[in-house]
């Protein structure tokens, strides 16, 4: 990335609104979405409540349409990229080709296709095998994000899962926030278990309570760490049943920082038996060497050719200097959603502070948007993340509680409002691939831009580009500019 001033232009002009093209096939939904002007007659109403229904349908089936083509160009992009190294030389595991050939029970194998995998991505072809195995295998894997992570994990805890009654836990999945942990039992747990009759699921998040002593009834629990280990203590779960232990996001919940004193408690109390189970898009060196502390023997499936094969390249990243910016980045964000229609979107900064200031100087401005941090209770963060979700919410302002691992399909913008640095100060690589990874979904393009309004932030920038790009320009910058800049986003 280059630091060269653009030319400037006048603030007062005023650009006039720019409608981005977002595809032929988002097209094609959104002529079944129009919002209907004026009064509408009530066969009107009946009749757009059924086209929303159906564009819903619509756009479930692009997303897996989406998703078949994006694994399978990822597969054919990172599959040779992925190391595996055994604990056990003597092994003869193989990868496998296809789902057929890992033995599943026909109640699983027919989930797996009526959520649209045909073949396994290049990380379930690795991993499924070692993590179905008998006897049970640890494993740490990494894969880049939309890779089929969640799926091969989830497979692996109700592989092991034995509907009994009462229900005895068997499979814990820990991850770090309640928006994954319902994201990985919605899209994940409740799809693969469709037919499996009789299957109680857990969710261990902020406002579950069970009375002190009493036994959490589910076969599987998925939860955050401070709830989990909250559990725990309150010897609501039992651990010595557990066959499956699942970390998600692994780099975070072991890294110093991160959640690392509660997983290490969690993790402690599990049987010498239970199998663990460590994933995440980034892997850095110390953690996995922290990781493999933990677990006893692990094999690892690592991606082995640097950090610059880990950014997707769907995603068109750029920067924007808005330190000559009339009002500065504040006023270049509110002016990118006057002048632009973008579809969903999501901005992130860097505080609580900072995103209750971004939210409230918007909406006082008129602008629809919501705004989702670690202080906003949980019954609203899941009502926000519900609305974001459905499209009744088109721009969400929010902290790094969303960086990692929550999918929203049609998110076609990522705003870096604040760049990312961890608590020292120094530039956070790891938190801004999982930032704009949250667009680009399923092999759908997206752009991730970043405001820049002090020299500071230029380098830290400049840093995080050359880590993940150190021979090539990664990151480009655009005028500061809202008509300019619409010309270069892609969604």
């Amino acid at each position: 990335m280059s630091s060269e001033k653009p030319e400037e232009k006048n603030p007062e002009e005023s650009p006039p609104k720019v409608d981005l093209p977002i595809g032929e096939e988002k097209e094609k939904l959104a002529e079944n979405s129009d919002v209907l002007d004026g009064v509408a007659t009530v066969d009107q109403k009946e009749e757009a409540a059924e086209t929303r229904i159906n564009s819903k349908k619509d756009s479930d089936e692009l997303t897996k349409r989406l998703q078949k083509l994006a694994l399978e160009r990822q597969k054919a992009s990172t599959g040779d990229r992925l190391k595996v190294i055994q604990s056990d030389t003597s092994s003869h595991l193989s990868s496998v080709k296809t789902f057929d050939e890992l033995n599943l029970p026909k109640h699983l194998l027919d989930a797996v296709y009526a959520m649209g995998f045909d073949r396994p991505s290049a990380i379930q072809e690795e991993a499924l095998p070692r993590i179905l195995a008998d006897p049970m295998r640890n494993l740490i894997g990494q894969a880049q994000a939309g890779s089929g992570k969640s799926a091969a994990f989830t497979l692996g805890m109700l592989y092991r899962i034995v509907v009994d009654s009462p229900a005895t836990t068997q499979a814990l999945c820990v991850t770090p926030t309640r928006e994954l942990a319902i994201q990985i039992v919605d899209k994940a747990v409740k799809p693969l278990a469709a037919n499996m009759k009789g299957l109680k699921i857990c969710l261990a998040i902020a406002n579950t309570f069970i009375d002190r002593g009493k036994t959490v009834d589910a076969h599987l629990v998925v939860g955050t760490p401070g709830k989990v280990s909250d559990f725990l203590k309150r010897k609501n779960l039992n651990p010595r049943t557990i066959k499956v232990f699942v970390l998600d996001e692994a780099d975070h919940m072991v890294e110093e920082g991160g959640h690392r004193a509660n997983s290490l408690v969690i993790r402690k109390v599990m049987p010498p038996t239970c199998q663990s189970l460590f994933f995440s898009a980034t892997f850095p060196p110390e953690v996995v060497q922290f990781a493999e502390k933990m677990v006893e023997k692990p094999d690892k499936i690592l991606i082995e050719d640097g950090p610059e094969f880990l950014v997707v390249d769907n995603i068109r990243q750029l920067w924007v200097d808005t330190r000559n910016y009339e009002g500065g980045k504040i006023e270049f964000l509110a002016d990118i959603y006057s002048l632009m229609s973008i579809g969903q979107s999501i901005v992130f900064v860097g505080t609580v502070v900072q995103a209750d200031k971004v939210y409230n100087t918007l909406t006082s401005s008129g602008y629809t948007c919501s705004v989702l941090h670690s202080k906003v209770g949980p019954e609203n963060r899941d009502t926000t993340m519900e609305a974001f979700r459905n499209g009744e919410s088109n721009v969400l302002i929010t902290t790094n509680v969303l960086a990692r691992g929550v999918d929203v399909d049609n998110v076609g913008l990522v705003i870096n409002y604040d760049v990312p640095i961890d608590k020292d100060g120094n530039p956070d690589h790891e938190t801004y691939l999982h930032r704009i990874g949250r667009t680009g979904r399923f092999g759908r393009k997206g752009t991730a831009i970043n405001l820049i309004s002090d020299e500071k932030s230029i380098g830290i920038l400049a840093a995080i580009e050359k880590f993940y790009s150190p021979a090539k320009e990664m990151i480009k910058q655009v005028e500061a500019d809202p008509e300019t800049l619409a010309d270069h986003i892609q969604i």
